[in-house]
This record gives C-alpha cells, structure tokens and sequence, in this order.
C-alpha cells in the first residue's frame, strides 16, 4: 500500500520546482519561438496578399497605359497619314498646274511658230506659183519672176 510520508512531500515539491523551472527554461522559449514563428507567417501571408493586390494594380495601370499609348500612336499614325495624303494632294494638284501652264505655254509657242510657218510657206507658195506661171506663160507674169 501507498504511504503517506515525508519523502512523498519532498517529492512533490521537486516536482513543483522542476515544474516552474521547466517553465522558465523550455516552456515559454519554446512557446515564444512558436508564437513568433506564428506571427512571421501571418504577416508573410498578409504581405503577399498586398503584394499581390499591388502587382495587380500595377499590371492593370500598366495594361491601361500600354492602351492608351498604343491608341495615341495610332492617331498620331493617321494624323501623319493623313497630313501626308493633304501634302500629296498639294504636291499633285501643284504638279498638274504647273503641267497645264507648261502645255500652254507650248501651244502658243508652237501656235506661233505654225503661224509663222504659214506666212512663210504662203509667200514662197506664191512666188512658186507666180515662176510656174511664168514658165507656163513664157513670160513674166505680174510677181517678181
């Protein structure tokens, strides 16, 4: 049987000591370790949720201004474009005017010069038929022969 003794009180007693000791020494280290590795984690987890809310924030501001960006490049391209077709419009139209002035200015030229050659193929014309009447005649007929 189990007896009450002075050994058993001085037992429970190095238990009790043993306990607090164990307490101070391994207890709450090893408590704290935990609780702080606890906490690493729960602030890691919440630094990758805004992380990632950030990321994607960023992403979309990015998305929205490669948008916006590829859409300004694609005025100024029809802005250019369409500048270029008015200065070639301008550049064809000048072209076409400057053609139309050099044509006339050809045509009075060779107008003149047709002009000019019909006087002179109507004087030699009727010198030519005044000698051949001349020669049909036998004698000078009323040019200069």
């Amino acid at each position: 049987m189990i007896s009450i003794n002075f050994t058993l009180v001085v037992q429970l007693v190095n238990f009790l000591i043993l306990l607090v000791l164990l307490n101070y020494l391994l207890f709450r280290p090893i408590l704290k370790v935990l609780d702080d590795r606890e906490k690493l984690v729960k602030d890691s987890s919440e630094l990758k949720e805004r992380l990632g809310a950030l990321a994607e924030e960023n992403m979309s501001e990015y998305e929205s201004k490669l948008h916006s960006a590829k859409q300004e490049s694609m005025a100024i391209r029809a802005g250019g474009r369409s500048e270029s077709l008015v200065q070639f419009r301008q550049i064809v139209q000048e072209t076409k005017t400057e053609n139309v002035q050099e044509l006339e200015k050809a045509r009075g030229v060779l107008k003149e010069e047709a002009e000019r050659s019909r006087k002179v193929l109507q004087s030699e014309s009727e010198n030519l038929a005044v000698q051949i009447a001349s020669k049909l005649v036998g004698r000078s007929v009323g040019g200069k022969a």
